[in-house]
């Protein structure tokens, strides 16, 4: 035999065959108390464990499809804002026209009230300076009328008459 299985007494076994018995004895009375009391123990927290593990990554798994979500939603709204960028710039565009528009013709308007006002003070002012040189002919033609009266014309007198009043009415205007 080899000595290393050997005891020291030669044997494969200690000594005393009762040290044995009651070695391997105490040794499966603890084992045995050891798995019916911590045995539920042990199995209770690798289950434990294994649940946490399993919640901890179906949490993380429903966190990334959020996160995928909101990535998701956040393209969305940046194409979407994109396309109200462009939305607003045209509508920006449309008003300026449109303002533009109203401009140019409120302009033509006024331009139009402007020229009918000249036109109506024109009218108005060439009223005035007919009325001016009629008062002004009926007070030379009665100044002429006095002068005739008053001298008994003769022929060479009225027409010299006449001549100074188509001169003076000459000058006038």
């Amino acid at each position: 035999m080899s000595p290393i299985f050997a005891a020291g007494n030669g044997f494969w076994l200690p000594h005393d065959p009762w040290e044995i018995l009651w070695g391997s004895l105490a040794f499966f009375i603890i084992a045995f108390v050891l798995v019916k009391k911590a045995g539920p123990m042990i199995k209770t927290a690798f289950v434990g464990r294994s649940e946490r593990i399993e919640a901890t990554l179906n949490e993380a798994t429903s966190e990334r499809s959020a996160a995928e979500a909101e990535r998701d939603g956040i393209k969305a709204d940046l194409a979407d804002s994109d396309a109200e960028a462009t939305r607003i710039v045209a509508e920006a565009r449309e008003t300026a026209a449109r303002v533009k528009a109203d401009m140019i013709a409120r302009a033509e308007a006024d331009a139009v009230a402007v020229r009918e006002r000249a036109v109506a003070e024109i009218a108005a002012a060439r009223r005035a300076a007919q009325a001016d040189l009629t008062a002004e002919v009926s007070r030379l033609a009665s100044g002429a009328a006095e002068q005739v009266v008053h001298a008994n014309l003769d022929d060479s007198t009225q027409q010299s008459l006449i001549e100074s009043y188509i001169a003076q009415v000459g000058a006038n205007n």
